[in-house]
């Protein structure tokens, strides 16, 4: 459906194609129970479709077609070269359907569609990464000597378990997916019961290239649900390693459930980035910067600029230059191409932020926000700031196109409060000493501080992003990538010229 017509005849925005849910276990697609709830559009709050869930009697059969993948099948029937082409044959397949992805992911999570457009159009790229990876790495290296053979052997980790975000859900999982299956591992998926359709694309694409080279089930599998199923699969000891991505509060439930079974984890979770305005900084361009940041994926995403620290005697300029810079912003329908901000994926995650905001203001705090709104009956919510409350006080994050915004006297104190808890993923600084900016930048507990700006892409070829304190487990590096997924071993002939 490679059309990118949105409009109909009166400019009202066409909802894009339902894509049927379906689990995929043991190679057949199999139908799933509804659960009572629903999908619905972020723009207008209607109805799009029952959301549905596997039947755990097709969740015991895929842990036990992993698992026997993975026991019997895994190096005879797919070796390194055969994960290659098939994962490059779904990249092909990721470019071609990029814009029928970008579509779900928008109406699933009310992201732009110019945003999705950009994410969709690096899928391919994003799984021939895990392709150069693993053939870099090979499957053995020789550490013997003549007459004495050693041999450390990749060999994958075992059956492992990608459970995916409702924000950036494509994009985000297929990464891991092609990861591990690039180590070998049998991988089961589940996407966020909030938005499944990309990854439901995905997931035909990768069951189809498995189904042409008649590999045994088991290699890849899809199971969907909620949390409850999440549940069955994360505390399975079927299951060898798992990769999370969501929020710090359903990390800790999975992170307690694998490591029952010391499963070895990767976990990227939440943080309420903080953001230092020094009083040298450019104020019209550091507001302009963190407007652009907050609004990004409508301020749903984990590194998204969250606290806002002004050093006092430029505080008022500021804010004067944030309300400037979000007045400029039209927030619109998510497929409407001149929409800058889009809804919020879903009520609840609207009303869990309108109680915030409502608990900021009752201590004290002023809400700044968009003064213009777009006429739909969608979860929308106003970009915005909240200023006057006590930095201490403002401990959750805030996922959604908002910040806070509080003072500081001078660099050593405002550090203190940018290493405050619930943070460690990102931070920035805003200064025209890039010196003194960098050096204040070493001393944030994040794994990644940017320095006047707030892009999504790394900093440096090679600058891998680690996670700190509660915002994860692991990082973005090449060890979280096909290497995660690999155990060594090493087989060779022992030492006999010396006894101990």
């Amino acid at each position: 459906m490679n059309n990118e017509k949105t409009l109909n005849s009166t400019q009202q925005w066409i909802s894009p194609e339902i894509i049927e849910q379906r689990s995929y276990v043991n190679g057949d697609w199999v139908s799933m129970e509804e659960t009572g709830n629903f999908l619905h559009d972020p723009n207008t709050g209607e109805i799009r479709q029952p959301k549905r869930a596997t039947r755990e009697s097709d969740v015991n059969t895929a842990l036990d077609s992993a698992r026997d993948f993975f026991v019997n099948a895994s190096e005879d029937q797919v070796p390194l070269n055969l994960r290659a082409e098939i994962i490059e044959a779904v990249a092909v397949e990721l470019d071609a359907r990029q814009y029928d992805i970008a579509l779900q992911d928008s109406i699933n999570m009310g992201g732009t569609i110019t945003t999705s457009k950009i994410i969709a159009s690096a899928l391919g790229n994003r799984v021939r990464g895990p392709v150069r990876d693993a053939l870099e790495l090979g499957e053995h290296i020789e550490l013997g000597e003549p007459g004495r053979p050693v041999t450390m052997f990749r060999k994958p980790i075992g059956p492992a378990l990608i459970v995916g975000p409702w924000n950036a859900p494509t994009f985000t999982v297929v990464g891991k997916v092609a990861a591990a299956f690039m180590a070998g591992c049998p991988v089961i998926l589940k996407p966020s019961e909030n938005a499944p359709s990309g990854c439901q694309i995905f997931s035909e694409l990768l069951a189809n290239e498995i189904e042409k080279r008649n590999i045994q089930p088991g290699y890849f599998q899809l199971i969907q649900g909620n949390s409850s199923i999440g549940e069955i699969l994360t505390s399975d000891p079927r299951i060898e390693a798992v990769s999370f991505t969501g929020g710090v509060s359903a990390g800790r439930k999975v992170a307690q459930a694998a490591g029952k079974n010391l499963n070895v984890m990767q976990m990227e979770l939440g943080s309420y980035n903080p953001v230092i305005v020094r009083k040298d900084a450019d104020i019209t361009f550091a507001a302009k910067s963190i407007v652009e940041g907050t609004t990004r994926l409508n301020g749903q995403w984990c590194e998204a600029p969250g606290k806002i620290f002004v050093e006092s005697s430029i505080h008022d300029s500021f804010v004067d230059a944030m309300r400037q810079e979000l007045n400029l912003l039209r927030v619109g329908h998510s497929l409407d191409p001149e929409t800058q901000v889009g809804p919020i994926a879903f009520e609840r995650q609207l009303k869990s932020l309108q109680r915030e905001l409502e608990r900021l203001v009752s201590l004290g705090g002023k809400l700044i926000s968009t003064e213009t709104m777009p006429d739909l009956n969608g979860w929308f919510l106003a970009p915005g700031m909240v200023i006057g409350t006590d930095a201490l006080e403002a401990t959750e994050e805030l996922f959604g196109p908002l910040v806070t915004i509080h003072k500081f006297k001078d660099d050593a104190e405002a550090v203190n409060l940018a290493n405050a808890p619930q943070t460690g993923l990102d931070a920035f600084v805003y200064s025209q000493d890039l010196e003194e900016a960098i050096a204040i930048g070493a001393q944030i507990r994040a794994g990644e501080v940017r320095i006047n700006g707030t892009f999504m892409s790394d900093l440096a070829e090679g600058s891998h992003q680690s996670f700190w304190g509660n915002s994860g487990i692991g990082g973005h590096s090449p060890q979280y990538g096909v290497r995660f997924f690999l155990g060594d071993r090493v087989v060779g002939v022992d030492r006999t010229d010396f006894v101990l």
